[in-house]
């Protein structure tokens, strides 16, 4: 499907088409005039509602994060199923989101970690930010799980959590550089080895 053309006075959906446009040629890559092109808004109307560009990127990402990563930081924290179970969905909603066919492929947020490592200041930060939410969802269940007796007691949650969420950069680069899903879920199943095996005779 083609990207839409929103009505001038929907900041909204101009906000989401500018979400996917910068998702699919970065923040470098994307001018005014192609942000314009893609929603509808002319210039003058893009600065007076939303910004600058990297005002306007700096709000994409923040509601990229709220749309997309929410609801999975949401399970792997609240979940009643095994960590074991939670993390590997956790990694396979993000293996199939790199390779969505129907969409830019890659994750925002790790993109932005890579593109604006050296860039602005504003938006380094930013991202950093929105990273640390990812690691303390995970660093939150590991506790958990410790707590709960499904780590053994020398289990380091913090590690644990460094781990998992440097496995999400992973795939995310490896999503965008054209890695299959097969590929993917191969390497989530070796990151998956870090945590003790189940006991699958035991009833939950």
């Amino acid at each position: 499907m083609g990207r839409g053309r929103p009505r001038k006075t929907d900041p909204e959906a101009v906000l989401e088409t500018s979400i996917e446009l910068f998702w699919e040629k970065g923040y470098e890559g994307t001018s005014m005039n192609d942000l314009a092109a893609a929603t509808g808004m002319a210039k003058p109307g893009l600065y007076a509602t939303f910004g600058d560009k990297e005002t306007l990127y700096a709000k994409a990402l923040r509601r990229y994060a709220e749309t997309g990563g929410a609801a999975v930081f949401d399970d792997l924290i609240t979940s009643p199923d095994p960590l074991d179970v939670v993390v590997r969905r956790s990694l396979r909603q993000l293996a199939d989101g790199t390779t969505e066919k129907n969409g830019p492929g890659g994750c925002l947020l790790v993109n932005t970690l890579v593109e604006c490592a050296h860039g602005s200041p504003a938006l380094e930060a930013l991202s950093h930010e929105l990273d640390a939410k990812r690691l303390n969802a995970f660093m939150e269940r590991s506790r958990a799980a410790k707590k709960a007796g499904e780590l053994p007691p020398l289990a380091d949650p913090r590690r644990l959590a460094e781990f998992f969420s440097g496995q999400v950069l992973a795939l995310a680069v490896m999503g965008r550089s054209g890695a299959s899903q097969r590929d993917l879920e191969r390497f989530i199943d070796v990151a998956m080895t870090v945590l003790p095996v189940r006991d699958m005779s035991r009833k939950a």
